[in-house]
């Protein structure tokens, strides 16, 4: 297959979130995907700081599902499925319970400085998923992506459309009875609806050669969902909470706008300034700190008044700050 536009544009970068690397060369990034994931760790951050009015249906029509759709673009069928478990529990599982520790741990002495200790349910970090919340936010989207990947390699193994068919299975349920889905331990079923926007992303890099005008079909794809979104028109997802938004038109925009988002910076990778193609690589290398950190921060944040601009500024510069450290230790090798 011919190598899409703007995937010559890479650069070697640090170890990274599973997201990031689902198959690409070992060190070598696409700037062009970098830059999307960029834009979805500020949009997430931002949602989970403000997502009031016109901000929300703008955010959560894209900014979670944008992922699943990168980790489906960049999929490959050639590893066995215990290989893929394996490697999705090295990378994914256990950088999942030392963080849950560290932010039980740092929540835990926050509290207790502002004199109000507060302790977690045990039961409910134990199921994980939406059981939990707080600065625990961000922790549902490592189990479902967990759950989605093994899943689409179990089920493309079986037959290569199977995956899809259970996403949209998995769809069909949410819409109906969404606690149902939502409440399975470990965003479980959250999982299996991904697998909606994993195909969507593996079928567009099967397509991606026959696509002749990426830059105007992304401008098209991603204004035109937005403002589908943004009008009321058509509701967002809420991925979480096994939300689709409109029935059938949510999940479509979300893919719509994903797709786009990849098609735009494929596109405009190669105009991209060599420091900013470095910085997009470098913070999305360490973004498993930005990931499951920055609720903590904007729980911390809000415990002592702090102003909504500087609750996200602080939110996504102390992780990042913290990835990068991580990032030149030992330690680094099991917590990003």
């Amino acid at each position: 297959m011919d190598r899409p536009a703007g995937a010559c544009v890479q650069y070697r970068a640090m170890p990274t979130i599973e997201f990031a690397r689902l198959a690409a060369p070992p060190r070598v990034r696409s700037v062009a995907l970098d830059l999307v994931r960029l834009v979805g760790l500020v949009a997430v951050v931002l949602g989970h700081v403000s997502a009031e009015g016109l901000l929300r249906p703008l955010l959560y029509s894209w900014h979670v599902p944008v992922f699943f759709v990168i980790s489906g673009y960049l999929w490959r069928r050639s590893r066995p499925l215990g290989d893929e478990v394996h490697r999705r529990t090295r990378s994914l599982l256990v950088p999942y319970a030392l963080w849950l520790l560290i932010v039980t741990a740092a929540w835990a002495a926050i509290t207790s400085l502002a004199g109000a200790t507060s302790m977690p349910d045990p039961v409910a970090l134990l199921m994980g998923g939406s059981a939990i919340g707080g600065q625990y936010a961000a922790f549902w989207f490592v189990t479902a992506l967990f759950a989605a990947v093994v899943a689409m390699r179990a089920l493309s193994a079986v037959r290569p459309w199977l995956p899809a068919v259970v996403g949209v299975a998995a769809v069909a349920v949410a819409t109906v009875r969404p606690e149902l889905v939502a409440e399975l331990p470990w965003s479980v079923g959250v999982g299996l609806m991904a697998l909606v926007f994993l195909a969507v992303g593996e079928w567009l890099r099967q397509v991606r050669h026959r696509v002749r005008a990426p830059l105007e079909l992304g401008v098209v794809l991603v204004v035109g969902g937005l403002a589908l979104a943004g009008s009321g028109l058509v509701a967002p997802v809420d991925l979480k909470a096994a939300d689709v938004g409109t029935p059938v038109a949510g999940v479509l925009v979300a893919a719509a706008i994903s797709c786009g988002l990849i098609l735009v910076a494929e596109s405009l990778a190669h105009r991209v300034p060599e420091w900013l193609g470095r910085a997009a690589t470098t913070v999305a290398g360490v973004a498993m700190p930005v990931i499951l950190g920055h609720a903590l921060v904007i729980m911390a944040g809000r415990l002592v008044g702090a102003p909504s601009l500087l609750v996200f500024a602080t939110a996504l510069a102390v992780p990042i700050l913290v990835g990068l450290l991580l990032a030149r230790s030992r330690a680094g090798r099991i917590l990003l």
